[in-house]
């Protein structure tokens, strides 16, 4: 993905994915040779890059924390009306 916007912060390069700088056609043209030449290292990005998604972004998650939210919001108005 390019470094660009959300893409360059959900993705690590290296780890989870490739990062290109926007505007870049050799940068990015190098990281498919690469990722095309390292099969077995783009396979381990992707279970990588499942795993950070499971841990981080999946429906069940975000549910999780929305509620931890919203139990503090409501634990600060508590206190605020105590006091």
């Amino acid at each position: 993905a390019s470094r660009l916007g959300s893409m360059a912060e959900i993705i690590e390069d290296g780890v989870t994915g490739k990062l290109f700088e926007p505007g870049n056609p050799r940068e990015l043209a190098n990281h498919v040779l690469w990722m095309h030449e390292h099969p077995e290292e783009c396979r381990q990005m992707g279970l990588n890059a499942r795993k950070a998604y499971e841990e981080r972004y999946t429906a069940a998650r975000n549910h999780e924390l929305l509620l931890s939210i919203y139990q503090e919001a409501m634990k600060d108005s508590q206190r605020a009306i105590h006091c």
